[in-house]
């Protein structure tokens, strides 16, 4: 990346919420920090924490399609035209040997919300920034951006949250993929020959989706040691739908929790939701579906719908982050 851009940082991070993870994950991690454009350290600088979706790589520089540029090239030259506040970027590394931790602290997976507020503590050391939750954002797309929602309910490290198309209303994003993920599970030969995939591929659109709802099933299990097969709403071999299972699931639907957390929303200084209308797993209805439990149980936020999809939707990005200028005023000041 060109200096007049912004610059780069990869920090090496070793997490003790980590360590002795269930799956044996490694627990050194990568940070990856993009500082705006002229960062200075006789400065203080907000920070945002972006949340890569499932199954991405925990960056923003890389282009997620031949076409366009990078989100980060996008992001950086949006901040030197001043249409986004200066801030750094810090996107953590949260994936799980099935791809995902939905940034959860999962008796399964391990403690990724935990771990989450060691990057916010480790970026907040090293670099020159606000280190207030008024001054921290967080957002994502997907998982990501159902990770941004949740950790605003369930901690106070941030004041702001940018969501794109999170998983929500989990009946519409969950319950349709249900019979394609049995179905692929049966075409590998079984779950075990499934899970091999993850070395020798094809890692197809099939694949992948029955990796984010195995995944998911991982995610939001109670008990560590739990097995793929057990943790899916419906056993993988006879279809068999397991109603106390996908009630753990629900226990975990951001459209679910909103009513407990009703408070801990309304305190944010803003709250930002977007989906695509034309979505690949129809998750614009559980993004309807969050907008209106948040407009009956009053807390603010701003809601937008696009005429996009599941993927290819970064330029999005540029549209919550300058929403951030409203909140952050007066940002990159001087000691």
């Amino acid at each position: 990346m060109s200096e007049q851009l912004g610059t780069r940082v990869l920090v090496e991070h070793t997490s003790a919420a980590l360590r002795d993870n269930p799956l044996g994950d490694p627990y050194e991690r990568r940070i990856e920090v993009l500082l705006p454009p002229g960062y200075d350290e006789s400065k203080r600088y907000p920070v945002v924490h972006w949340l890569p979706g499932f199954g991405a790589n925990p960056t923003l520089t890389g282009r997620a399609l031949a076409f366009g540029e990078a989100p980060a090239d996008r992001i950086h030259r949006a901040m030197a035209r001043g249409e986004i506040p200066a801030a750094l970027i810090a996107v953590p590394d949260a994936t799980t040997a099935y791809g995902g931790s939905q940034y959860l602290d999962s008796p399964a997976c391990g403690r990724y919300l935990t771990y989450l507020g060691e990057v916010v503590a480790e970026v907040d050391r090293r670099f020159a920034t606000l280190a207030e939750p008024r001054w921290r954002a967080v957002g994502g797309k997907s998982s990501g951006g159902y990770g941004a929602v949740v950790a605003a309910m369930e901690t106070e490290l941030f004041g702001a949250v940018l969501a794109h198309t999170p998983d929500a209303g989990f009946e519409h994003s969950y319950l349709p993929l249900l019979p394609g993920v049995l179905d692929t599970v049966e075409a590998a030969g079984g779950m075990e020959q499934l899970l091999a995939k993850r070395e020798s591929g094809p890692h197809d659109t099939p694949f992948m989706v029955a990796m984010s709802i195995l995944a998911m099933g991982m995610c939001y299990a109670d008990k560590p040691g739990t097995a793929p097969a057990e943790a899916l709403p419906c056993d993988p071999r006879t279809g068999v739908f397991r109603p106390e299972v996908w009630e753990r699931w629900l226990r975990h639907d951001p459209v679910r929790m909103a009513p407990a957390h009703k408070d801990q929303l309304k305190a944010l200084q803003l709250l930002y939701l977007d989906t695509g209308l034309r979505d690949d797993y129809h998750m614009h209805w559980g993004a309807r579906a969050l907008h209106a439990v948040w407009q009956e149980h009053g807390v603010a936020h701003e809601y937008q719908e696009h005429d996009g999809g599941h993927h290819g939707i970064e330029h999005r990005f540029l549209t919550s982050l300058a929403l951030l200028g409203r909140v952050w005023d007066g940002a990159g000041q001087g000691d």
